[in-house]
């Protein structure tokens, strides 16, 4: 159980070679047969069942010269690979058999993990599968939140911890919770991963290609849409229980469950370490922190990843649907077009009607335009084309061989326009944090007291409010650390916020500042 690397931790696996040998299309339905009965209870098997077996799984030209001493040739080989395990029969009635030693069979671990890893990858196909389930983030939820639900009585002297419910548990509970928790965050983080991994999958962009991905179109955007609306109400309240959790409850808890994982009966060569445990259960809870709430690098976490890679899924999905869409439209046929315009045609009584109604409807369709790159003489838009100089107008000739003769150009080097645009953006997003410290400078800031405000404090205004109305305590962090919370003024009126390009009617609420540290974990 240990989690160093030593050279002997990556040996050679003998027990995958029965895969991709000469001779794995007669060993791997013996395993797959073995495997099938360790599902219904039947762990041991007789050669007689198992030759039987193996023919009917084989082409009826293999299966006519597949006889029993092939057979215990490759069970032979399979047991020096250690896929099976032998041990021999008690029964026997004839000095034959005990000659030749009736052995029964079982299938190792190894095996039975192989093909059952095999079988899922059959049921997966060519795609990643996985599955976007908000109601996941909802389980996951509800489970963290026994870390912090209080105990009855849960008073405790000054200067020590409350006591939580979780305490009074059994080891075993406790065990089975941490291993339902750890199993539904691996099973949440998995199945997004290859869900979004599929989205980006070649295969995907094939079938974005073809017809029928307009009928889909709506069904997938709308479901990752559901997705993003349930992640972003659960993803506030996990990110508030992980900062709740006492750390000193979770250090006698993880020392519960390593000593109830230590104290279950278990035929194995290495015992487990209940120290080694602790520190696995320790790298876990370090994982699921970090996938919501990020390393502190400023790299972000990952969820931060999987909101922004379904962003831009739905972006993706639906320029497809619009390219799509006017390549079709513009490949539609026009007769109903064409006959609307021939009764039209035919219900004039006067030619000169039929004239005008051809100029104007096909006389412009016809129009060529011709644009000349030339040097711009005036900034006057008042000024017309009869008053430019002439310019040149370059025919090229319409025959296949012709190639227009080129020039190479050099490569101009862009790194003082970069710097440029980087100084400016820099520069913005300096006076826009000026402007929000300005703004809010003090510990709390009321709604109906602020002044006219621009639309980008508008908006980081109502994300603060978005984030704080998805947290159980209504509190949130703005991007450079800041703790706060929003509560309503109690007045029950609704305000109007001016701001620079209009007015917005929204209840009255009160932002307080609670410190100007970051949160610590």
């Amino acid at each position: 159980m240990s989690n160093n690397h030593s050279l002997s931790n990556y040996k050679a696996i003998t027990e995958a070679k029965y895969l991709s040998v000469e001779n794995a299309y007669r060993y791997r339905p013996i395993l797959r047969y073995f495997y099938e009965q360790q599902q219904r209870l039947r762990y041991w098997l007789r050669p007689e069942e198992i030759l039987q077996a193996v023919k009917e799984r084989m082409e009826p030209s293999e299966a006519s010269v597949y006889t029993e001493d092939l057979l215990q040739l490759d069970l032979q080989q399979l047991h020096d690979w250690g896929n099976l395990q032998r041990k021999q029969s008690g029964k026997v009635s004839k000095i034959e058999d005990f000659k030749k030693k009736r052995y029964r069979y079982q299938a190792s671990p190894y095996t039975i993990k192989f093909e059952r890893l095999i079988e899922e990858l059959e049921e997966m196909g060519d795609t990643y599968g996985g599955s976007l389930e908000s109601t996941q983030f909802d389980k996951l939820v509800e489970t963290l939140r026994l870390l912090t639900r209080l105990a009855r009585v849960s008073f405790h002297k000054p200067g020590e911890r409350p006591r939580f419910e979780i305490e009074d548990w059994t080891d075993e509970k406790l065990y089975h919770w941490w291993t339902e928790l750890y199993e539904l965050f691996r099973k949440v983080t998995n199945n997004a991963r290859d869900y979004m991994a599929n989205l980006d999958s070649v295969q995907v962009e094939d079938v974005m290609m073809t017809e029928q991905f307009l009928l889909y179109k709506d069904k997938v955007t709308d479901y990752l849409r559901r997705f993003m609306m349930g992640l972003q109400r659960s993803s506030y309240q996990i990110e508030g229980l992980l900062v709740q959790v006492n750390r000193a409850l979770l250090n006698d808890i993880f020392h519960r469950i390593a000593g109830y994982d230590v104290s279950i009966p278990r035929f194995e060569t290495t015992p487990l370490i209940k120290e080694e445990l602790v520190k696995r259960y320790y790298d876990q809870w370090e994982g699921i922190w970090q996938w919501f709430l990020g390393d502190g690098s400023g790299r972000g976490s990952d969820l931060e990843d999987l909101q922004r890679e379904t962003t831009e899924a739905i972006r993706r999905i639906t320029r497809y649907a619009q390219r799509k869409g006017e390549r079709q439209s513009s490949m539609r046929s026009r007769r109903a077009d064409y006959l609307y315009l021939a009764k039209w045609f035919a219900s004039l009584g006067d030619v000169k009607e039929a004239h005008c109604l051809s100029a104007a409807v096909f006389g412009i369709s016809r129009m060529r335009h011709m644009w000349v790159d030339t040097p711009k003489v005036t900034e006057d838009i008042y000024s017309t084309i009869w008053d430019m100089q002439p310019a040149e107008y370059v025919v090229k000739p319409r025959v296949q061989e012709y190639r227009e003769r080129t020039r190479p150009s050099k490569i101009e080097s862009k790194d003082e326009e970069k710097k440029a645009m980087l100084a400016e953006y820099l520069k913005q997003k300096a006076e826009r944090q000026a402007r929000l410290n300005q703004i809010f400078a003090g510990y709390r800031v009321s709604v109906r007291e602020l002044p006219v405000i621009e639309p980008f404090v508008r908006q980081t205004l109502l994300e603060w409010i978005g984030k704080s109305m998805a947290s159980p305590a209504r509190e949130g962090k703005t991007d450079d650390g800041r703790r706060f919370k929003v509560v309503e003024s109690g007045t029950g009126e609704r305000v109007r916020l001016r701001c620079t390009d209009g007015i917005l009617e929204m209840p009255d609420y009160v932002l307080y500042f609670l410190d100007e540290n970051k949160v610590k974990r």
